[in-house]
């Protein structure tokens, strides 16, 4: 055979020299050379073209000339038959044979008839990545070993697959190949230490496995489980949806794992030709997947797991009627939900995700598992939110636990408690998407204020508006991704059929407006519950029963009101209500009793509240006359004698406050009531702008009998309420109540109760001193505490009396002529 230098010999440019031997190897005779002289001489054809002619001169075209090309023919040899450049000379020639070789083998094989193909099966092939050598992949038909190579165990296989297009020529009836994946001369194992290298011990190869894959390789089979797809994996993902040439199906088959029984019996009904390559799929799986399933079912029986196999608990599913709504119809939207609970974690933090995939890792033997998840944020519509629940921090790495001692979990294994808080708290956010007045009675954003049986608004629109201007944090706060949209025609409707997967995964949290404290909270759901209007507080209101049929009529009438009587448009629709009359009558439980019975919040304003110059009046009142009609609110000022005055020429400041007052209320439209007990100071303008003025006088005997009375009921309620919870508290630490109320004690000594001067406020206070009396002395409430509360708040009435020469407070009142 020639040297490669030989075959590398270029020949020199220019005109060929002839060569002395002829096309059989032999040199050329004599006669040889005799003969081609007198066949070029003899060929009459080739003398005539030879001949020039002066014409045939002209028409003769210009000579070109070609660029000298340099190709270096052992580079292109070498990639022809896929070796590296540097390779010797004799693995080049041997390369090159073994390439002839599979060329003529492959031309035999497509010249020859097809034959009939053998029954369909499946080929194990081993994939060895080898990092030492950049990430190079060779395959073998046999699993490899572990060899020492320096500091790194290295991997080596015997029968080798070098043309894997021929190796499939060459058997047809290969219906799919498993990939058993391997990874060498990298990061060891966690079984491997270099201690058992250094000792030369042996290493098992099966260590370096790093995944195991399916690629399926024939049509029919293909068709088959695609066929078979359709009804048994129906609404759960898998990789047959997919159009690819080759699609792989990745270990450990959890879309088989939990549709093992539907496929079984869909295969059932495919054809004779669709089952065998179904049956021979099947086998394989089942038969080196049965006995790590058979552990996972007994595991999922007992409601526990262990961390090798948490991927089981995660099945993404998708449905083809959940994605009515959704704007791009895609088959996998997955509607599994899984919750997060932390140890310990309170009820109403616990929150709920839609599973979108299976548990994701970011490399291969990585411990870090992420379930790819999404949730609902709600800015004044709803968005999808994708994230990533990092399940972390097991019970055990080892041993087995409680599905519910995780992080994170489906919401199957949750109890019926979990499920049904989410399911309320979903609704409840429903109805909070529009403006809602609730009930609060849980814990604030703020640890130290406890809000019990508050009342908020809820109105995002609201508070995006008073905080637009406040830099970016509220902006931050509603900045969403881009997600999919709810579409805003359900968000008219009371009970849209949007299932768990939307109501269990709303927020948790939104802003409410403390209508005590005029300020924005943040509110957790669990805690929101619709406001019970207590109707019955109007009815325990102790006053004439004319001045409540005047009341509740002009209130009634307001809200019905849909015309304006006043020429100006906008101007006069307001309903004004003073309440004037001493301290404890009763004017501020009337202004709370009318936002009661006609349903609507009530918007309490102090003179703290608002300031004292003209201009943060203005401001001030603006804001909340504004949040009262938009809101529909009872607004109460209490306590407005500052701003009522009688104006005069020596107090320009007063007279500013005044007008400022005056021409705010000018245009409201809402029900304001103003209480004081000065009323003899009030400017004259305010006369003609209020609708109806109410006088509380001094209570009567009969009326503070009556109080005594409601007071008493009260109590009596409260007591039966919470019997139940008395008897579970040990006596010695006694309940909210104390240690119980002799009611019959005191409702035989009321008359009594009655005699004593006392107004509403100070009854109340003397029930609820009298309540911590008795708790102090862990004794029942009765007539006893009461009494010794009664005679102490009488000596200090009786020094005022005395220290105002024998006049009460309210006759000094009387007499400036302020009340």
């Amino acid at each position: 055979m020639p040297s490669s230098t030989a075959r590398r010999r270029q020949r020199p440019l220019g005109r060929e020299r002839k060569s002395a031997f002829t096309s059989s190897g032999r040199k050329a005779s004599d006669d040889d050379k005799v003969a081609s002289a007198k066949g070029n001489v003899g060929d009459s054809s080739n003398s005539s073209d030879s001949s020039e002619s002066p014409s045939s001169r002209s028409k003769r075209c210009p000579p070109t000339y070609r660029p000298v090309l340099t190709i270096d023919w052992r580079a292109e040899i070498c990639r022809l038959v896929d070796v590296t450049t540097q390779v010797s000379d004799e693995d080049l020639f041997k390369a090159i044979e073994r390439t002839s070789q599979n060329l003529k083998e492959l031309d035999s094989l497509r010249s020859k008839v097809t034959k009939k193909l053998g029954p369909p099966r499946g080929q194990i092939i081993y994939s060895v990545r080898c990092h030492a050598a950049r990430g190079r992949t060779w395959l073998y038909l046999e699993q490899p070993w572990a060899v020492e190579e320096g500091p790194d165990v290295h991997l080596r296989g015997s029968k080798p697959i070098n043309n894997f297009d021929l190796f499939l020529e060459r058997n047809k009836e290969i219906a799919f190949i498993v990939y058993k994946d391997y990874e060498c001369c990298g990061d060891l194992p966690p079984e491997i230490n270099k201690s058992k290298i250094e000792l030369g011990l042996d290493i098992d190869a099966s260590t370096f496995v790093v995944g195991e894959q399916i690629q399926l390789i024939s049509a029919d089979l293909k068709l088959a489980l695609r066929n078979l797809a359709s009804e048994a994996f129906e609404g759960i993902p898998h990789p047959f949806l997919d159009e690819k040439e080759n699609p792989t199906i990745e270990h450990p088959y959890m879309f088989l794992f939990h549709r093992r029984k539907e496929a079984e019996e869909v295969t059932m009904k495919q054809s004779q030709d669709a089952q065998r390559h179904l049956d021979v799929f099947f086998k394989y799986i089942f038969s080196c997947m049965s006995e790590e399933w058979t552990t996972v079912d007994q595991f999922l029986a007992e409601k526990r797991i262990s961390a090798k196999y948490i991927d089981y608990l995660f099945v993404s599913r998708f449905n083809r009627v959940a994605s009515v709504y959704i704007k791009r119809l895609t088959f996998q939207v997955p509607n599994r939900i899984v919750i997060m609970k932390r140890k310990d974690m309170d009820i109403a933090k616990i929150k709920a995700y839609v599973l979108q995939n299976w548990l994701q890792r970011p490399f291969r033997r990585s411990s870090t598992v992420t379930a790819p998840v999404y949730s609902w944020k709600f800015d004044g519509k709803f968005h999808k939110y994708f994230s990533s629940l990092s399940i972390e921090d097991l019970p055990s790495a080892i041993e087995s636990f409680l599905i519910t001692d995780m992080p994170v979990y489906p919401i199957e294994f949750a109890s019926q408690e979990i499920v049904s808080a989410l399911r309320k708290r979903g609704n409840m956010f429903w109805k909070c998407r529009e403006r809602h007045y609730v009930s609060y009675s849980g814990k604030t954003d703020n640890a130290t204020q406890i809000s019990m049986d508050s009342r908020f608004m809820i109105d995002i629109a609201t508070y995006k508006q008073m905080h637009r201007n406040q830099g970016n944090e509220t902006e931050q706060q509603f900045q969403l991704p881009d997600g999919e949209e709810l579409p805003v025609r359900y968000l008219s409707e009371q009970s849209p059929m949007l299932g768990d997967n939307f109501f269990l995964c709303l927020p948790t949290s939104i802003a409410g407006f403390n209508m005590q404290t005029k300020e924005w909270i943040t509110l957790n759901v669990h805690y929101i519950e619709d406001v019970v209007w207590n109707t019955e507080a109007f009815e325990f209101l102790v006053i004439d029963q004319e001045t409540k049929n005047m009341i509740q009529a002009v209130v009634t009438n307001q809200l019905r009101a849909s015309q304006n009587a006043d020429l100006i448009r906008g101007k006069g629709n307001g309903l004004f209500i003073l309440l004037h009359g001493g301290p404890g009558t009763g004017k501020t439980l009337t202004a709370e009793s009318v936002a009661e019975i006609a349903k609507k919040p009530l918007y309490r304003v102090t003179c703290g509240d608002i300031g004292t110059s003209a201009q943060d009046v203005e401001n001030y009142l603006e804001i909340v006359l504004h949040l009262g009609k938009t809101w529909g609110c009872v607004v109460l000022l209490d306590e407005a004698d500052v701003f009522l005055q009688q104006r005069s020429l020596h107090n320009l400041e007063r007279n500013a406050l005044v007008s400022v007052f005056l021409r705010v209320l000018e245009y409201y439209d809402g029900i304001l009531i103003l209480t004081s007990n000065r009323v003899g100071i009030f400017d004259e303008a305010f006369k003609s702008r209020i609708q109806l003025s109410l006088r509380y006088k001094s209570l009567e005997r009969s009326q503070r009998l009556q109080i005594w009375i409601n007071f008493l009921k009260r109590l009596e309620q409260l007591e039966d309420k919470s019997r139940d919870i008395e008897r579970s508290v040990d006596e010695k630490d006694g309940t909210a109540l104390g240690y119980g109320i002799n009611i019959n004690e005191i409702r035989d000594r009321v008359e009594e109760l009655a005699d004593e001067s006392m107004n509403g406020r100070q009854i109340r206070n003397t029930i609820s001193t009298a309540r911590q009396l008795a708790m102090y002395q862990r004794k029942k409430l009765g007539y006893e505490h009461i009494q010794a509360v009664i005679r102490e708040a009488n000596k200090f009435d009786e020094y005022l009396i005395e220290l105002n020469k024998g006049y009460s407070a309210d006759e000094i009142q009387r007499d400036k002529r302020e009340r």
